[in-house]
């Protein structure tokens, strides 16, 4: 199987292209940290900058999949990397220069984001008319791919900076920009129909919302996951850093995440060949293997519990992704993918800014381990609210895995278990 999916020449260029721009994602925060702390900014300073790119993320995604569901959308991904592209490019050139502005800074980070709003819920509706058929293999790929490159790229990020400067591995963030909006133009689509003229964004934006609210499977798992953003995802970004670093120092703490990326690309290949007849219930229950991190860290696991603790997070975390995605092309219309996937992004990482600033607070008051531990017991109380639900449970992979039109769900064949 997998020979035949990566014949697909347009196929080679999408994962190619999501590889390097994950890759980008992955070094840019490092470069942007050391470079920082090198010219003398604070500690807030940093994290304003770090933060800024997701305010416009959040506040214009649902515009972003009304414009790539009215517009065929590598030509909108295609403008959104060529600007990120140059953006992080005068980044560059501003630090190589000297010591920017702290304002300079953040007005770049907050156009990346509004590039980033307009490209990210294009990606799952491109992939969609790039395979015809069953996507799940195809957003295995793509997830796999991420995660090796996830793997890899911190430690390259440290040889650049201290073979080059830190500077140098922005600029490198902006070439993977480059590379990608040139493998994503060179995908070659057939034809599709789409609306003329300028879109009536209230209109649509509607649209969209009847077809996400129509779709219990799909709301009810949006609102669990917008808590989760909350109370353990948020959380859990924030304070595994803290408690690790304190423990086992800076390189033990880079060894664990590179785990949780191999475990990554476990779950990505896990997902490649395991095709469940209830893909969104089978995936709920493999999140649960991620359970035992945010616990092993707040009791203070052994280093080598730890280490497989971070493998199955990884894991976990990537095989849920792909029967979500897989899930999501497959049961919704493909007018209105991209509206349905910007709702499914703005509700699963709304509220995460939110949990990563109370975590300090809240720590502070009760303690990091238990703020970890009720993360914990959030997670799994969330994934059996989910398996409770019938419309999740229920919900079986298409015959044939293909897309659904009109905005009515595919028929299945009731003999499949």
């Amino acid at each position: 199987m997998v020979k035949p999916l990566l014949r697909d020449p347009n196929l080679r260029r999408f994962i190619l292209a999501r590889s390097l721009s994950r890759a980008g994602d992955a070094v840019f925060p490092i470069g942007l940290t050391a470079v920082m702390v090198e010219q003398d900014f604070s500690a807030s300073a940093v994290g304003l900058v770090l933060g800024a790119s997701l305010v416009p993320v959040v506040a214009l995604m649902l515009v972003g999949g009304v414009l790539l569901d009215h517009f065929r959308p590598r030509t909108p991904m295609v403008i959104a990397d060529s600007a990120r592209f140059a953006l992080q490019a005068v980044l560059s050139l501003l630090f190589l220069a000297g010591r920017p502005a702290l304002w300079q800074i953040v007005v770049i980070t907050l156009c990346t984001g509004v590039a980033q709003a307009l490209f990210q819920p294009g990606a799952g509706s491109l992939l969609k008319q790039i395979v015809q058929g069953d996507t799940q293999p195809a957003n295995a790929a793509v997830r796999s791919a991420e995660s090796v490159v996830s793997l890899a790229a911190p430690a390259a990020a440290g040889f650049v900076i201290m073979a080059a400067s830190a500077p140098a591995v922005i600029a490198l963030d902006a070439l993977s920009f480059a590379a990608s909006a040139v493998l994503l133009w060179r995908i070659r689509l057939v034809a599709v129909r789409k609306p003329v003229g300028r879109p009536d964004v209230r209109r649509e934006l509607k649209v969209g919302w009847r077809e996400f609210s129509a779709r219990p499977w799909l709301w009810s798992t949006v609102c669990v996951f917008a808590l989760f953003g909350l109370l353990v995802f948020g959380p859990f970004d924030v304070l595994k850093a803290v408690l690790l670093i304190e423990r086992f120092g800076a390189t033990i703490y880079g060894v664990l995440i590179s785990a949780f990326s191999l475990g990554a690309v476990v779950g990505g290949m896990l997902a490649w060949w395991f095709k469940p007849a209830r893909p969104l219930a089978v995936g709920v229950l493999g999140l649960l293997a991620f359970a035992p991190l945010p616990a092993g860290i707040a009791c203070r696991a052994p280093l080598f519990l730890l280490a497989l603790f971070f493998v199955m997070g990884g894991a976990a975390n990537a095989f849920w992704a792909v029967m979500w995605a897989t899930t999501v092309q497959s049961h919704s219309p493909p007018h209105a993918l991209s509206r349905i996937h910007s709702y499914d992004v703005i509700g699963s990482i709304g509220l995460v800014p939110a949990g990563r600033a109370l975590a300090g607070p809240v720590a502070a008051g009760i303690g990091a381990s238990a703020v970890l531990l009720s993360s914990t017991a959030f997670l799994l109380a969330g994934c059996v609210a989910l398996l409770l639900v019938p419309a999740v449970v229920r919900l079986r992979r298409p015959v044939g895995a293909g897309p659904v039109a009109h905005g009515v769900e595919p028929t299945v064949d009731s003999r499949r278990t």
